[in-house]
């Protein structure tokens, strides 16, 4: 008999630095439609919470699975809607699609979005803004 333990989820924090905020998302494993119900408000929160502030947005997608295809849709969607709420976005990943994804989307974003492999170089260029 063997045990088949999935583990995924969302973890978010938000850094306040004086005038400007950092939403932190680090992504676990294969996402669910579940995990963006639990995220969604909690963005949508920050960001309204952060009117007047710079608002910067830090994506860690290391341990990043993918998604359960309901979960592309509701990030599709979402990130769309949220696309020109940050100033600075800095995507944290291992994969060349995730580079490429970037690349797209900063083109479609009102901020600057960069991708990084490293966390601690993502993390200095977005509060050191």
């Amino acid at each position: 008999m063997s045990i088949e333990i999935t583990s995924h989820g969302v973890g978010i924090r938000i850094i306040q630095t004086g005038e400007k905020e950092i939403a932190e998302i680090r992504l676990h494993g294969k996402l669910t439609h579940e995990d963006y119900e639990v995220m969604i408000p909690v963005i949508e929160r920050a960001i309204e919470a952060a009117a007047g502030k710079e608002l910067d947005l830090l994506v860690d997608m290391r341990e990043f699975d993918g998604w359960t295809w309901e979960a592309a849709l509701d990030d599709m969607r979402f990130g769309l809607k949220i696309r020109n709420a940050f100033d600075r976005m800095a995507i944290v990943g291992n994969k060349k699609w995730e580079e490429l994804s970037t690349k797209l989307m900063d083109h479609l974003s009102r901020g600057e979005m960069r991708f990084f492999t490293d966390y601690d170089e993502a993390l200095g260029w977005i509060a050191g803004a």
